[in-house]
């Protein structure tokens, strides 16, 4: 049996995948940007290279679980608070916002049947509000807690 040899990254590839995915740099720019010689011939190579796409992937993965969904929240937020935004828009706004949280939607884990607003029965609704207060309190907590 033979042994797999493990490919190790340099920090020369750790710097192109920084400056591909995370500042949105083209490939060529950013294997110019992180040291290489032949920057297009090098870009080439790294965005084939099996070592390199899994860390790509994981890389675009929090970018887009960190500062994008950070940015489209404030975007829904702000849409919602707008008091110049129609109220179609706000209503979209608050059903993405719903939809992201899992409280609304095919996928909410304890969805009331898919029912809208408009559907849902006083108590249906007071229950959903006092589950997200309940959430909305622990994070506050977990915040507090990891601030001191």
């Amino acid at each position: 049996m033979g042994m797999i040899r493990k490919r190790s990254i340099t920090e020369q590839q750790k710097d192109f995948i920084r400056y591909h995915v995370a500042e949105r740099r083209n490939a060529t720019d950013a294997a110019r940007l992180a040291g290489y010689a032949f920057p297009k011939q090098a870009a080439y190579e790294l965005t084939r290279n099996p070592a390199i796409l899994p860390l790509m992937r994981r890389s675009r993965q929090a970018l887009y679980q960190g500062e994008l969904a950070n940015l489209a929240g404030y975007t829904l937020r702000m849409i919602m608070l707008d008091p110049d935004a129609p109220a179609s828009a706000k209503v979209s706004a608050a059903r993405t916002a719903l939809e992201l949280a899992g409280d609304l939607g095919k996928d909410a884990e304890n969805s009331i049947s898919g029912n809208n607003f408009a559907e849902m029965t006083p108590d249906e609704l007071s229950g959903m509000i006092g589950r997200w207060e309940t959430e909305r309190s622990g994070l506050l907590q977990n915040t507090t807690a990891q601030k001191c």
